[in-house]
């Protein structure tokens, strides 16, 4: 049985928890929604503990970890304000610290193989997490920030949360629905970062994964 678990890559789980989020998360119902969104990224953060693997950062991604797991859960207990916006600043912190360790790793890879590949759709969904955290974060502390949006988190924090999930795919593809509109001074920006991120490192990830799979059948064929 564990040895089949040691089979599986590392960033698989990772992936699959960050795909339910997307997936799920909007489809549920609404009376259970928080309970289920909440459950999600508790999911997401454990199986980031897992992707980062036994690493010397390990130890720090712990702390990190169960830091913003008491937050969260506690901002969602309580309903403080201070809370809210200390969670999704520490999710973010998590995100960005987990997101350079995956890189690092992938980059020091001279292979490539499905966990590399999972692991590099896993950074690009995490970044798209991350903002979307930031988007909160602007449109609760600058109430307005974003148009377009049905409900705010004052509404229902559950809903606000995929809306802004939703947002942030649609900047960091560049698909440009419209149907939410960044109008305030930071969130433009900050929706212009994601957009150039997204091209970019698809550009140069996909040519590393390429160089790396060319290299090693030049290699393999000598």
């Amino acid at each position: 049985m564990f040895h089949l678990v040691r089979r599986v890559p590392r960033n698989a789980s990772l992936l699959v928890t960050l795909i339910a989020l997307i997936v799920v998360a909007p489809i549920v119902s609404v009376e259970r929604s928080w309970f289920i969104v909440e459950l999600l990224f508790d999911m997401i953060l454990l199986a980031g503990v897992y992707s980062v693997g036994p690493t010397r950062h390990r130890s720090v991604f712990l702390v990190l970890t169960g830091i913003t797991l008491a937050t969260r859960w506690g901002e969602l207990l309580s309903g403080a304000m201070g809370l809210d916006v200390s969670a999704l600043a520490l999710t973010v912190i998590w995100v960005c610290y987990a997101v350079s360790i995956i890189v690092v790793h992938l980059f020091q890879r001279r292979n490539v193989d499905v966990d590399a590949i999972t692991g590099a759709v896993v950074v690009y969904l995490l970044v798209a997490v991350a903002f979307a955290m930031l988007f909160q974060l602007v449109e609760i502390t600058r109430p307005g920030a974003f148009s377009g949006l049905e409900v705010t988190a004052a509404d229902s924090r559950s809903e606000f949360s995929n809306s802004m999930i939703y947002y942030s795919l649609v900047c960091i593809t560049t698909m440009g629905y419209g149907d939410i509109v960044p109008t305030g001074a930071l969130a433009r920006p900050l929706s212009v970062l994601e957009g150039v991120f997204g091209q970019l490192y698809l550009a140069v990830m996909i040519a590393r994964l390429v160089g790396i799979h060319s290299a090693r059948s030049r290699q393999n064929e000598r």
